[in-house]
């Protein structure tokens, strides 16, 4: 072989020792491609699913705060009225509602990611709220007045349940704005940093709380406690069982099938008296950021609770079109014969509440509250605890007197604006037929309830009116 053919066959040899590595470079790059491709396809799906339940986590956190805040609202309130009822019997009803608002009150309390030692002045205050009603009730129940010292003690407890209001108000604000996260709190309960050695101001708020109590003193009572309540076997469930499957078709209908991209069920709740299957709703054309969350009862298949994340924009609803459109929404989905009483306002939305009527009286115990937003009349949120726990047909007693015999019983400096008829409930267990009054007072206003068997006046309820809304105290 000359050495030219020996060149020839060299460079024949490397050209396809070059083709053989360029094959197995570019086989390499593939696999490399595509193994990046699945590394990245799987960190999305766990981060997306991270997100939602960051999602579901928070939502849970927020509905409980919100409870609490509503319980010591109410707290703070019949703590009020204790103090100015002029018989036994009417003290009594207000102790008897104190101590069942702060044993919710401090059941919410315990649901809030926050390790126990930065509330613990807070419990305290709300145990011995509660104990000292339930105390107090026993000894009015039996026509006994309180003494000058216990009524002091009412106006203490009632001095510091406005301080605590106001702080809890604080952080429901922080929340509507979005400067508030749950997420982090557990997180700094969980490395069990206190929120005193913090400087995020969201932790500094929650400290806060307990810092109304600083000074609270330790009072002296008699009496039982109880720390949980007797609650009636719900009456507004319907008697067929549903699956989870069943549940789930249920959901995608009330939200509206057209609108629903995807539904997955996110857990069951078997405990308490309305057990129900939670569902999470990602909509079309939105993030999971914007999804909603639905419960529907096991028993009846229906919506217990259900609340839409997204953001609101400017209001083109008045308030009529929007009860008007909530009412539709309501009737729709089998919920007949609602009124609505009050409602509020708040960042795009209006949240009122409905009342069952049954010949012409509005029956307050069956209750359901719609959230609409107010940019384009969607229904963002709906509960119906209240109508659930109660609904069904009531044999309404004859009255005794007429309505305007029950308009003499109350004081004559309250001039009438309305009347009406009534059922408002007593202690979770009864209900009474009453006279309503809508009466105005020093430009304050009030409702009085008389009623309409014996002529006993039953309740008194301050209404609170401005820009936002209309609501009873």
């Amino acid at each position: 072989m000359d050495q030219e053919e020996y060149r020839r066959n060299l460079n024949s040899f490397s050209d396809k020792q070059d083709r053989k590595r360029g094959s197995w470079t570019g086989a390499i790059a593939i696999i490399a491609l595509l193994a990046l491709f699945g590394v990245g396809t799987w960190g999305y799906y766990q981060n997306k699913q991270l997100t939602a339940l960051k999602i579901q986590t928070e939502n849970q956190y927020n509905r409980a705060f919100m409870d609490l805040t509503n319980y010591v609202d109410d707290l703070e309130v019949l703590l009020a009225k204790s103090l100015i009822t002029s018989t036994p019997k009417s003290t009594s009803a207000m102790l008897e509602d104190v101590w069942r608002q702060a044993n919710l009150a401090q059941e919410n309390m315990g649901q809030l990611p926050v390790s126990p030692p930065i509330l613990e002045k807070t419990s305290n205050y709300l145990t011995q709220v509660g104990d000292m009603a339930y105390a107090l009730n026993t000894k009015t129940l039996n026509g006994t007045s309180l003494s000058d010292e216990e009524y002091q003690n009412l106006s203490k407890l009632h001095g510091y349940a406005v301080s605590l209001q106001k702080s809890l108000h604080g952080i429901e604000n922080q929340i509507n704005a979005g400067k508030m996260s749950w997420e982090k709190a557990k997180t700094n309960a969980e490395k069990s940093v206190s929120v005193a050695k913090t400087n995020d101001p969201q932790s500094s708020a929650i400290e806060n709380i307990d810092k109304n109590f600083q000074e609270y003193p330790s009072l002296i009572y008699d009496g039982p406690y109880s720390d949980h309540m007797l609650k009636e076997k719900p009456l507004g469930l319907k008697s067929n069982k549903v699956s989870a499957e069943e549940a789930k078709k249920l959901a995608k209908k009330f939200v509206g099938e057209d609108k629903v991209q995807e539904i997955k069920q996110l857990d069951s709740n078997d405990v308490g008296k309305i057990k129900t299957f939670r569902f999470s709703v990602l909509y079309k054309d939105s993030t999971d950021e914007q999804s909603a969350e639905v419960d529907i009862t096991q028993q009846g298949g229906q919506v217990y609770w259900m609340l839409r994340n997204r953001d609101f924009g400017k209001d083109t609803l008045t308030m009529e079109e929007a009860k008007k459109k909530a009412s539709a929404f309501l009737s729709k989905n089998g919920f007949k014969n609602m009124k609505d009483t009050y409602y509020q306002k708040t960042d795009g939305t209006a949240v009122i509440c409905y009342a069952y009527t049954q010949d012409n009286a509005i029956v307050y115990p069956d209750l359901v509250k719609v959230k609409i937003a107010l940019d384009n009349g969607e229904i963002v949120g709906i509960e119906s605890k209240g109508y659930l726990y109660n609904h069904r047909t009531r044999e309404i007693p004859a009255a005794k007197l007429t309505i305007e015999q029950a308009r003499k019983q109350i004081n004559n400096k309250l001039k009438i604006i309305s009347q009406g008829k009534a059922i408002i409930p007593t202690d979770f267990k009864t209900e009474k037929y009453c006279y309503e009054f809508l009466g105005d007072m020093d430009d304050r206003h009030f409702i009085i309830y008389i009623n309409a068997v014996t002529g006993a006046e039953e309740d008194v309820l301050l209404l609170i009116e401005d820009d936002s809304g209309t609501l009873t105290m």
